[in-house]
Parts: structure tokens; sequence; C-alpha cells
């Protein structure tokens, strides 16, 4: 088994100065390890974790993420700031989504997204992405509370066995083999791409990055159907993201917007 390298991560991601790297051989999920450490008086700077190999990654509405050792990458970034009470950035994987495909067209070219920040190649899933927030106790004296945001990343570097996954799936990479030090320039070349991103996001909104996302939308003009689990709730042709996040439906009974990043979106296949 491939054991990452932190040194090398680093590199990689060396215009973040105040990013922390970690590296762990192995963890259940790296997104649970950041969710569940301690605050501590004032926000701490942007932590990476790495697993060369993840025993129970989870994707969206509680699915498994299955990350082969040494065919796959799985890693999380905590960001932490102060707030009041505005409600949790949800958008944040929206923002997420589209830095990370604009990243991984540097490797593939025909990277796509599929509402809200699958990334996919030939309609095949390549990554995806699961964004999740927690809050401390709060401390008026300081000026709130502090908000920790954790973006958890994963990656096919090589395409998996598919009969162990719920859809088809790809890599990466197109030929069996990886390059030298794969693992670690793509969570390198993602975080260093991640942590301005969180921090336009934070300070700009969703603004900056919607025609980013438009322009590697895998859906667009094309029929689909919103499913809630196995009940379907709306159907139409898929317009596009709107500037707040959400899809855009065009229904018989007019345009629908999609909020919830909870539903899953299929593409209608032609009868």
């Amino acid at each position: 088994m491939h054991v990452l390298d932190a040194g090398s991560i680093r590199e990689f991601a060396a215009a973040c100065d105040a990013l922390r790297v970690e590296v762990v051989a192995q963890t259940d999920s790296t997104n649970r390890v950041l969710m569940d450490s301690a605050f501590g008086a004032d926000p701490a700077p942007p932590r990476l974790l790495a697993a060369s190999c993840q025993t129970a990654g989870r994707g969206r509405r509680g699915r498994a993420w299955i990350s082969p050792p040494g065919r796959s990458i799985a890693f999380s970034i905590a960001f932490e700031r102060r707030v009041g009470s505005e409600p949790p950035p949800v958008a944040a994987a929206v923002a997420m989504g589209a830095t990370a495909a604009l990243t991984l067209a540097r490797w593939a070219p025909d990277v796509q997204l599929k509402w809200p920040n699958d990334l996919q190649r030939a309609r095949r899933k390549l990554a995806g992405i699961l964004l999740e927030c927690r809050r401390g106790p709060a401390a008026v004296r300081r000026g709130g509370t502090i908000e920790r945001i954790v973006v958890g990343t994963g990656v096919n570097l090589l395409a998996p066995d598919e009969a162990a996954l719920s859809q088809p799936a790809c890599g990466l990479f197109d030929d069996n083999a990886l390059p030298p030090r794969a693992a670690e320039a793509i969570i390198g070349g993602l975080a260093a791409a991640f942590v301005p991103a969180m921090r336009q996001f934070l300070a700009e909104g969703l603004g900056p990055f919607v025609d980013i996302w438009r322009r590697f939308d895998a859906l667009d003009g094309e029929q689909v159907v919103v499913m809630d689990n196995e009940r379907a709730l709306v159907a139409g042709r898929a317009l596009g993201l709107d500037d707040s996040g959400g899809l855009r439906v065009q229904t018989p009974h007019g345009v629908q917007v999609i909020t919830s990043g909870e539903l899953s979106l299929r593409r209608l296949e032609p009868a």
C-alpha cells in the first residue's frame, strides 16, 4: 500500500503557508476525525488530514464512499471562523465543487459536474465532496461562536471495481498505472485551490463560482428527474445553476428551483 508523504503534499500545496498537513496510514473517516476534534479558544488555521486507507468514508445522503488503497485518495480540510447567528454556509459545497472541477481539469480536461458537487467523466463518477459544519460553544466576550467547516474529498485515481459500487465509476487516469507522486500532487493541488476558494466564498458568497460551475455542468439542457430516495419529485429539463446554488428545472408547470443537496438527481434516458 502506498503511504502518503506529508512533505510532498506540503510541497504541492506550497501557496498555502498557513495550511497544517497531517497524514495517517488508516482511519475510519477523515471528516469524522476533524469534525470531532476539540475547539480551541480562537479559530484554528486550515488543517488537512489525508489517509492512505479510509475504512468508513461517507458521501452525501449517508452513502459509503469506497476508497481502495493505492487507487484513490481521501482527505479533508477543516476551516474555522467566528460567526454570530447566521445559518451554516451550505452553498460552500457548490463553490468547492466548482473549484475541484477547475483543478482536476489539469489532469482530466473532460471532467464535469453533476449537481450539486459530484465530479464525473463520461457520465461516470470520478470524485465526490462532502461538506459538514459544526459550531463550538458560544463565547460572547470573544465575539461569537467558532464555526468549523469540513470539506471532505474522495477522488478515484484509477477506475474502481464497479461490482462493489452502486453507480458507474471511473478514474482520473485512464491507464492502470499512476504517475510518480500522483496522490500527493492531487491532494496538494486541490488543497492549494480549496484554501483561497473557501476564503473567497466566505468573503464574497457564491457569485464568483457560479460561472465556473456552469462551465462544467454535465446536465445542462438534458431531461432529468429529482428523486427523494425512490420517489420522483420533479421531472423536466435541467436549466443549470441559479445564483444561490440551486438547480433550475423547467417543468410543465414552470421553472422550479431545487435547493436540497440531500435529493438525488438522475438523467432521464430516452425511451
